[in-house]
């Protein structure tokens, strides 16, 4: 089994340097061109099924790179962490390191437990590996979930950042 994982492409507000958790924004003009651009990169690849964020940006991402080549569904295990108040706030007004430390698990601001965005991550992982065994799965997600997910997998740390539309390929 090989899954890829794909954060979606650049928005407005990655471009703005802004957080964006699960508010429901579109790509950017050079988001667009970006997933187009990994459409070519991705088009000798073997994909068997693709499973996406229900965010727009996300499912757009999918959409073009994979949207006429297999199954596209919507997971929403997969979505982005919740970060509440820090919603559309600038990135280099706070650290949001301590958010992602496991052990202090912090849900204050109302934003999201770590510890409950990986059990949901977790769950995605063992249903696609129980269901598709033998297949190919493209991830469309975020990179929070992305880093979830390499963490898990033992095959990142948690202080490295995924850029927009930055493609990852784990053999299982």
């Amino acid at each position: 089994m090989k899954i890829y994982l794909l954060r979606h492409a650049e928005t407005k507000l990655n471009e703005e340097g802004r957080m964006q958790g699960r508010v429901n924004i579109e790509l950017s003009k050079k988001g667009l061109k970006s997933a187009s651009d990994m459409r070519k990169e991705l088009a000798d690849y073997d994909i068997d099924i693709c499973y996406t964020s229900p965010l727009i940006r996300a499912m757009q991402t999918a959409f073009t790179v994979v949207g006429d080549r297999c199954l596209i569904i919507k997971d929403d295990r997969i979505i982005e962490r919740d970060i509440g108040e820090f919603e559309g706030e600038y990135k280099k007004d706070y650290d949001m390191s301590k958010y992602g430390d496991r052990k202090l698990n912090l849900d204050d601001h109302k934003i999201e437990k770590i510890n409950d965005v990986y059990k949901r991550v977790e769950e995605f992982l063992d249903y696609i590996k129980k269901e598709h065994p033998d297949k190919n799965v493209l991830v469309v997600s975020h990179s929070v979930i992305i880093m979830c997910i390499l963490n898990i997998l033992n095959k990142n740390s948690k202080d490295i950042m995924v850029d927009n539309c930055h493609l990852e390929e784990i053999e299982l």
